[in-house]
């Protein structure tokens, strides 16, 4: 694949390089060194992890760009989730509300790949736990509140559920009097926020379609998924494999959101395994506070991992 419209040559060819240095090591260690100080409980843990989840995400990016292996590329994306949210752990003495912080986009290293990976289990988690990891702060004005109201829209969506309150927070963004600068630059999100929450299809369709030229798609996408912006439209990609969650079909393949990533296509739940024995030891399904257990494990507050007391 060459440079598209989302890049210029010289920074394709530059972060394409780190792409397939970072997995090529990756790839030849398989993050021993980190899993060290992880199993062992030495120096720091969740600092480890940190590591892991760069490189993972590296190899998830590498998997569809060069490998062109739709399947690992969701496998890869999974791992990547699960080890996002157990490595968010690592700096917080309690389990963090609201994970997902305000200074991202929704469309950011930690949503996107879980949504790209189609698992079940980690949408589930999302959906279970959108109250304790989101912020459902009514506030916009603030860039940060801006970012804090896109990811609530955005796990409204994921959870499909909630199409009133949804309208009624997209509605109120749109018609505010004197947006701000930040918030005009997010108005084919919430333009598609309002579409998705009044199921029309065409209306999603209309949304999007500004994102498809060059200058407004360049836009969009600064400051959120490294690895993967320099060759896809994030927002399309994300937003229409949300739709295709729920389905519905908006008819989109382009070189910058081909269809075989936004359409919403589950692997067997066999196929979706963790990399690493420590990740095994939270199984999502866990209510969100046993990460508590995890914390002080890794902190060294008590000797056993003993999730499954409780």
């Amino acid at each position: 694949m060459a440079a598209n419209m989302m890049t210029t040559p010289k920074w394709y060819e530059h972060i394409t390089n780190v792409i397939i240095g970072t997995t090529e090591r990756f790839n030849r260690e398989k993050g021993r060194d980190d899993l060290e100080y992880i199993n062992k409980r030495k120096g720091s843990p969740f600092g480890a992890i940190g590591n892991i989840i760069r490189d993972v995400y590296a190899a998830t990016a590498h998997a569809y760009l060069f490998e062109h292996n739709l399947k690992k590329f969701k496998q890869y994306a999974y791992v990547h989730g699960k080890l996002v949210i157990i490595g968010s752990m690592g700096y917080y003495e309690d389990p963090p509300p609201f994970f997902l912080p305000a200074n991202m986009l929704n469309v950011s290293r930690l949503l996107f790949p879980m949504i790209m990976s189609d698992s079940p289990q980690l949408r589930e988690f999302l959906v279970r736990n959108m109250d304790t990891i989101a912020n459902d702060t009514e506030q916009f004005i603030d860039s940060y509140d801006l970012n804090r109201h896109m990811i609530y829209n955005t796990l409204l969506m994921i959870e499909g559920k909630q199409l009133a309150r949804l309208k009624e927070r997209s509605l109120k963004v749109l018609e505010y009097s004197t947006p701000t600068k930040w918030m005009q630059k997010r108005v084919d999100d919430y333009h598609f926020f309002l579409a998705f929450a009044e199921q029309d299809i065409e209306a999603m369709k209309q949304a999007l379609a500004p994102l498809f030229i060059k200058k407004n798609a360049r836009a969009a996408a600064k400051e959120t998924i490294t690895y993967f912006d320099f060759f896809l439209q994030p927002q399309i990609v994300m937003y229409a494999k949300i739709a295709s969650m729920h389905g519905f079909d908006l008819g989109i393949d382009h070189e910058i959101a081909p269809r075989d990533l936004i359409v919403y296509d589950p692997l067997p739940e066999s196929e979706y395994q963790d990399m690493f024995d420590f990740m095994k030891q939270y199984d999502l399904s866990y209510p969100y506070e046993y990460l508590q257990d995890w914390i002080d494990y890794y902190t060294l507050k008590t000797k056993k991992l003993a999730f499954a007391h409780k």
